[in-house]
C-alpha cells in the first residue's frame, strides 16, 4: 500500500512488526529492554546472596534461610501458568512497568525497615515472596514480547544475548552482593531496588505496541485461558517435541552440576577450589551465550540441535570418567557452553512458530516443564551421591541427556517443521481481526469508508 492510497483510505501501513532490515543491536526497543533487564538481573543475583545472610545475621537460623530459598522457588513454578496467561490478557509492557514498580517499592520498604530496625522474619518473608511473584510475572511477559521487538531471522540472536546478560549476572551478582553487604545490610536490597526503576525507565521508552489480544475477542475466563494454553502446546507436535528435549536437557545439566560441587566436596577440595570449580562452569555458559549466534550460523536448526545434544552426551560420559578429580568440571563448562545455542534455538523457533496472542500461555507451560525437571535434579542427585554414591549420580546425568537426544532423534520431522503453518495462521487471524472490526463498525462510517476508498457502498438488497 502506498503513502497516497493510505492517506486516501484513512489507514497507515504496518509499521508494528519489526523491521528485519537493520542489526539486533540497532533495534532500540530491544536494547531497552536488554539493557534494563540487564541491570534488574544483576540487582537480583545481588539480593539472591543477600537474603539468607540477612536472615542469618537477624535471626540465626540457617534452617529459615533456606526455608526462604525454598520459598521463592515454589512461587516461581506455581505461578509460571497463571503469569503466562496474565502475559496474553493485558498489554506486556504495562505488565513490566507494574512489575518493575511493585518490585521497586517492596525492597524500598525492606530497606527501610532494615535501617529503622524494625525487620522481622515475616516482612523478609512477604518481600521476598512477593517479588518471586513480580519476578514470574515479568519474565513471561518479557519472554513473549521479544517477537514483537525482534525480527523472525534475528530471534535466535536476541534469545542468545538473553543467556549472556543471565549468565553474566550470575558470574558478578554474588561477589557484587557480598561486597554490597559488608558495606551494611541494606545496601544490596537499595542496589536492587534502584536496578527495578531503572529498568522500569527502560521499559518505559520502548515504543512499539505490546498488547497480544485479538480485535474483537471476547473476554474469556482463566482457566479457559489456561487449558487454551495447553491445548495448543500438546496439539502441536513442535511442542511437544520441544517439551521432550528441553526437560531431560535441563534435569541432566542441574544434576550434573549439583554433583559435582557434591562429590569435589566429599573428595576433600577446599571450599575455594569448590568456588573456582563453579566459575570455571559459568564462564563456559557466558562464553558460550556470546558464541551462540555463529555456532547457530553453522548447521539448520536441527542438524545443530543434535550435534550439540550428542557432544553434551560425550562430555557428560568424560566428567563422569573424571569422577573426584577437579578436572571433571572442566567438560561441564564445555556443555554449558553449547548449552545457550541449544536454549535460544529452541525458545527463537518457539516464539517463531507461535502466535504473538498465545505466546505468555505457551512459553510458559515449556517453561514449566524444563524448569519443573531442572529443579527435581539437585533432590534426585543429592540422594543418589548419599546412597549410592558420585558414579551413580553422574550416570543418571548422562541418562537423561541420553533421553533428550533420543527426543530430538525421534522427534526430528516435527523439529524440521517449517514456518508456512504459522504464516498462514497469522493470515487467518489477521482476516479474522478484519471482520471483526468491519462487524463493530457503524454502518454509516463504512459507507463513508467506502465512498473514500473510490468504492460504490454497500446498499439493501431489495426483495
Amino acid at each position: 500500500m502506498t503513502a497516497e492510497t493510505a492517506a486516501t483510505t484513512g489507514t497507515k501501513p504496518d509499521d508494528t512488526k519489526p523491521d528485519d532490515t537493520k542489526p539486533l543491536r540497532r533495534n532500540r526497543d530491544f536494547t531497552l529492554l536488554w539493557g534494563g533487564q540487564a541491570v534488574s538481573e544483576l540487582g537480583t543475583a545481588v539480593s539472591l546472596l543477600a537474603f539468607p545472610l540477612l536472615v542469618l545475621s537477624l535471626h540465626g537460623s540457617a534452617v529459615q534461610a533456606g526455608a526462604l530459598g525454598t520459598l521463592q522457588a515454589v512461587i516461581r513454578v506455581g505461578f509460571m501458568l497463571p503469569a503466562g496467561v496474565v502475559a496474553d490478557r493485558v498489554n506486556r509492557k504495562r505488565v513490566m512497568q507494574a512489575c518493575d514498580a511493585g518490585r521497586a517499592v517492596l525492597f524500598t520498604v525492606l530497606v527501610a525497615a532494615i535501617l529503622l530496625g524494625h525487620a522481622p522474619l515475616a516482612v523478609i518473608f512477604v518481600v521476598a515472596g512477593a517479588a518471586a511473584v513480580l519476578d514470574v510475572l515479568f519474565g513471561a511477559a518479557e519472554m513473549s514480547v521479544i517477537s514483537q521487538l525482534v525480527p523472525e531471522p534475528q530471534l535466535a540472536d536476541a534469545f542468545a544475548k538473553n543467556e549472556a546478560r543471565s549468565y553474566g549476572a550470575s558470574l558478578a551478582g554474588p561477589p557484587l552482593g557480598g561486597f554490597l553487604y559488608g558495606l551494611g545490610r541494606a545496601v544490596p536490597f537499595l542496589f536492587d531496588a534502584l536496578s527495578y526503576l531503572l529498568s522500569f525507565l527502560a521499559v518505559s521508552f520502548i515504543r512499539k505496541p505490546a498488547h497480544p489480544k485479538r480485535a474483537g475477542s471476547a473476554a474469556t475466563s482463566l482457566r479457559h485461558d489456561t487449558l487454551e494454553g495447553l491445548r495448543h502446546v500438546l496439539a502441536s507436535p513442535y511442542l511437544r517435541s520441544v517439551i521432550l528435549v528441553a526437560a531431560p536437557v535441563n534435569f541432566a545439566l542441574t544434576g550434573a552440576q549439583f554433583s559435582a560441587v557434591l562429590i569435589l566436596a566429599d573428595a576433600g577440595h577446599s571450599p575455594r577450589a569448590l568456588g573456582l570449580a563453579q566459575g570455571c562452569t559459568a564462564v563456559g555458559g557466558l562464553l558460550g551465550a556470546l558464541c551462540a549466534a555463529r555456532l547457530q550460523r553453522l548447521l539448520p536448526f536441527h542438524r545443530l540441535l543434535l550435534t550439540a545434544l550428542g557432544v553434551l552426551l560425550a562430555l557428560l560420559v568424560a566428567s563422569t570418567a573424571l569422577n573426584g578429580g577437579l578436572l571433571m568440571v572442566v567438560p561441564l563448562a564445555a556443555g554449558l557452553f553449547l548449552a545457550p545455542a541449544v536454549n535460544s534455538l529452541l525458545f527463537g523457533r518457539l516464539a517463531a512458530t507461535t502466535p504473538a496472542r498465545i505466546q505468555g500461555r505457551v512459553i510458559s507451560v515449556v517453561a514449566l516443564a524444563a524448569t519443573g525437571a531442572a529443579s527435581l535434579a539437585p533432590v534426585v542427585v543429592g540422594a543418589l551421591v548419599e546412597q549410592r554414591g558420585g558414579t551413580a549420580a553422574m550416570t543418571t546425568a548422562v541418562a537423561a541427556a541420553a533421553l533428550s537426544l533420543a527426543a530430538a532423534g525421534l522427534g526430528r520431522a516435527a523439529l524440521r517443521e517449517d514456518l508456512e503453518d504459522r504464516q498462514d495462521q497469522e493470515d487467518r487471524e489477521g482476516q479474522d481481526d478484519q471482520e471483526a472490526q468491519e462487524a463493530l463498525e457503524p454502518q454509516e462510517a463504512r459507507k463513508d469508508r467506502d465512498l473514500t476508498a473510490g468504492t460504490p457502498p454497500r446498499t439493501a438488497r431489495s426483495g
